[in-house]
């Protein structure tokens, strides 16, 4: 490994941080007090991860004390960390603002919410991402394998059960299953079985108290808010409910939602397209997680809902309870040097998040992807089939990225499967061949797709 590399690559991160003298002073001050060598996957956690989520997390706290916000729900998985530096922030400045973790993911959400939904329910069930297969949409509608044998025998699907589908195949496969009627009944029958204990852990969590709150999530599209606010809504009554979301970045907002309840820090649905052409939402979530599984459902224990996990757990759960006390270090740090230094408001600080998360994301060193690249990762709520996040692809893989290639094989005029990769930037340095090109060409490519989406909304 080129330690001169290393060190140039973290002394860039540090001259970045030194526009921010609170976060460079904690930092600096971890740095010194470690007696024993921090791997290379701490140090640039310190140099990156901790000053963006403390930034964001500032962020959350001033925006929910300006509109009167009196709990923050932060959201299970990528909530994690979120949660610990919101509370342990308020706690160290005395801010009134009660924090809790709340046990969802949006597999467990839905589940619960599809028989509200009727037909709509198609929306979230058929859906792209990486290496979706009809078995794998079946997952999602909560269908048991011998229902999805059935309907797969119904469709025509029964030979092409695990058959990798592009988004043109998922569009298809939607309008077929619109016409079967079995398969909404056996929806709406898992849907309503799992309804009253998610409904009692919401219940019991305090979503139906009469308090200001909002919840706090990495963000993306913010369906999850929809979905909270469906079934938090069915179980109210004559209150209405008015759920408020702070996300770290939304891509954009679910249809037929009210904008100004969605908050977005980095970036928002009709900006920032530079912020997402180069950002990895993948690699955000891998690292900003929790040790524990997601949550796949609620059982109810004399009168307590519990939260049912997953069994197979995190995998990368190790190096995330790691962090967890990288940063609680780094936090002490930074608000001991606040206090020391009477520095009481806060920078405005996303163009110094920018700097430090587009150098890793977009332009990663090979050390960068060794150190994150191996994370396990899915982007299905059903989470099967994971796989590292700067999947290795070979260079033919690779090429069909490209813009002109991707887009003949999505809209079906070249009969190939795209295998595609969480950090698609870090698979390319990873694969070693034409970095420089296939970056080019990735960041093409996500140009042309915010460009096209910010031109459809005008």
């Amino acid at each position: 490994m080129d330690e001169r590399r290393i060190a140039d690559r973290l002394q860039k991160y540090r001259n970045i941080l030194a526009k921010d003298e609170a976060k460079s002073a904690a930092l600096l001050s971890c740095l010194n007090q470690q007696t024993d060598e921090l791997l290379l996957q701490d140090q640039l956690y310190l140099h990156i991860f901790a000053p963006t989520l403390v930034s964001f997390v500032e962020w959350v706290i001033e925006e929910a004390c300006k509109t009167g916000q009196k709990r923050l729900y932060f959201l299970a998985r990528d909530g994690y960390s979120m949660y610990l530096a919101a509370r342990y922030i308020c706690e160290s400045k005395g801010i009134d603002l009660e924090c809790r973790y709340l046990k969802v993911s949006r597999y467990v959400m839905r589940r619960a919410e599809y028989h509200l939904m009727g037909t709509a329910c198609l929306d979230h069930i058929c859906v792209g991402g990486i290496d979706v297969t009809f078995e794998k949409i079946m997952k999602r509608a909560i269908l048991t394998d011998a229902e999805a044998v059935e309907v797969a025998k119904l469709c025509g699907y029964e030979d092409r059960y695990t058959d990798v589908l592009n988004y043109q195949e998922i569009q298809n496969l939607k309008n077929v299953l619109k016409d079967i009627p079995v398969f909404f009944e056996y929806i709406y029958k898992h849907s309503k079985d799992a309804y009253p204990n998610t409904i009692g852990y919401l219940k019991q969590e305090g979503l139906l108290d009469d308090i200001p709150y909002a919840i706090v999530d990495s963000g993306w599209i913010g369906t999850q808010q929809q979905s909270m606010e469906r079934l938090l809504q069915s179980a109210a009554g004559n209150m209405q409910i008015q759920l408020h979301g702070y996300y770290f970045g939304l891509y954009e907002t679910p249809k037929g939602t009210d904008r100004n309840k969605y908050h977005g820090y980095y970036f928002e649905p009709d900006r920032h397209i530079r912020r997402k052409v180069h950002f990895s939402n993948s690699l955000f979530e891998a690292v900003y997680s929790a040790p524990e599984g997601t949550t796949i459902g609620y059982r109810k224990i004399e009168n307590r809902y519990v939260p049912v996990e997953s069994r197979n757990g995190n995998p990368n759960a190790a190096a995330i309870q790691k962090q967890a006390e990288l940063l609680q270090t780094y936090l002490t740090e930074y608000i001991d040097y606040m206090k020391t230094a009477n520095k009481k408001k806060i920078k405005k600080t996303e163009g110094l998040v920018q700097n430090l998360l587009s150098q890793l994301m977009s332009t990663p060193e090979s050390f960068e992807v060794e150190s994150f690249g191996e994370y396990l990762f899915c982007d299905d709520v059903v989470e099967q089939q994971m796989q590292t996040v700067a999947a290795t692809l070979s260079t033919h893989d690779i090429r069909n990225q490209h813009f002109f290639s991707k887009a003949l094989i999505m809209t079906g005029l070249r009969k190939e499967t795209i295998h595609e990769s969480a950090w698609i930037e870090g698979s390319i340095v990873r694969n070693g061949e034409q970095i420089q090109s296939n970056l080019y060409h990735a960041v093409l490519y996500k140009y042309f797709v915010y460009i096209r989406k910010a031109l459809g909304k005008k």
